[in-house]
């Protein structure tokens, strides 16, 4: 991280208006002609901004500067489609924007780069990130306000809804918390668990519901029966973070999540499954895996026999099967193991980052 993809990405994937590439080509020149998903913007300051918080490298400028470019080509202050000022979704390669819907999941990852942006006393737009950051919870609670509980996909709104949302909602409004110590930002986070207890968890099958109807019914046909892995030890760690903030105890859900996910002790974990444990999508993606240490590492600080070793075990296989020395990676294998993606997505950065900080954490804790 510090001494290879920091620096590489710092160098190679941000054009000269500060904007991070959509993705690489797999001979590293950039993708120039992709669409951007604007999103990937903010999971970038948060990277650069955490780098430079950890003293790992002076990201602030990246971060500053992309932010100026996420201010410039991604926000919309005159609103569309009955929606009031936000981000847009996507923007093209012109830095037009190509798709203006505003989506919840974008404005959570905005909340979080906004955050750790805002919270880099030498960057040049602390204050107005903390002003977006104010901003963006308007927009939430207001433009995605849902006549039941929790948030609606976005502005125009969308089915199905989502869980994916709103727990990067509840990772960002604990970031905040961590940050500010204001204890809105912990309220937000209990209504998140409370539809965590209601609706994401699955009791009966220990995985997470991935897609809903506008009552919180499961969608219908296979889309209610989806299962993603990466989203199930995705929230062992955050039940974690949220249990170290609230005091309220998250094991039991841990637990039966951990249990399920790695039943036969696999390395990696599959992209997609059904409730009942039939493979769908047999392809691995890196995120998932980096999400996996992150979970082995959460069970091992509880005590867990046997999640430290499983977390080497799986650190190793990321080594060898998908980090590139040059600070690069492969983002996909396929059901052979064998490498299947056609780009290098930056957006992946997130949450190697993510894996990395947590892996530190723990052998210096």
């Amino acid at each position: 991280m510090i001494e290879a993809a920091l620096p590489f990405w710092a160098a190679h994937g941000v054009d000269a208006q500060g904007g991070f590439y959509e993705d690489l080509h797999l001979d590293r020149s950039a993708n120039v002609d992709a669409e951007r998903r604007v999103r990937v913007q903010s999971r970038q300051i948060f990277t650069y901004s955490l780098a430079s918080r950890l003293g790992w490298y002076d990201g602030t400028p990246i971060a500053d500067k992309c932010f100026d470019f996420l201010e410039t080509y991604g926000y919309q202050r005159d609103g569309v489609n009955d929606a009031r000022a936000g981000y847009a979704h996507r923007i093209g390669p012109d830095y037009v924007v190509t798709n203006p819907i505003r989506d919840f999941y974008d404005h959570a990852f905005h909340l979080l780069g906004a955050s750790s942006l805002a919270g880099l006393n030498q960057a040049q737009n602390q204050r107005s990130a903390e002003t977006r950051c104010d901003a963006i919870l308007g927009i939430i609670d207001v433009e995605f306000e849902a006549p039941n509980e929790g948030w609606l996909e976005g502005r125009p709104a969308t089915l199905p809804r989502r869980q994916n949302p709103h727990m990067h909602y509840l990772e960002a409004s604990l970031a905040l918390y961590q940050r500010t110590g204001d204890t809105r930002h912990l309220q937000i986070a209990h209504k998140i668990f409370e539809l965590f207890q209601l609706y994401f968890y699955d009791s009966e099958h220990t995985v997470i519901s991935e897609f809903f109807k506008l009552d919180w019914s499961l969608a219908d046909g296979d889309l209610g029966q989806t299962a993603e892995p990466g989203h199930a030890v995705e929230w062992v760690w955050l039940l974690g973070q949220y249990e170290k903030f609230s005091g309220v105890s998250t094991r039991g859900y841990q637990d039966a999540l951990y249990d399920n996910a790695f039943v036969g002790n696999p390395i990696f974990l599959n992209d997609e499954e059904d409730k009942a444990g039939n493979v769908r999508r047999a392809t691995k993606r890196l995120w998932v895996q980096t999400e996996v240490v992150r979970a082995h590492l959460t069970m091992a600080r509880l005590g867990r026999k046997g999640a430290t070793e499983s977390a080497v075990r799986t650190l190793a296989g990321i080594h060898e099967h998908y980090l590139n020395d040059d600070g690069t990676w492969v983002d996909q294998l396929d059901e052979h193991g064998r490498p299947c993606a056609e780009t290098i997505p930056v957006s992946t950065f997130y949450h190697i980052m993510g894996m990395t900080m947590e892996a530190v954490d723990f052998c210096e804790g």
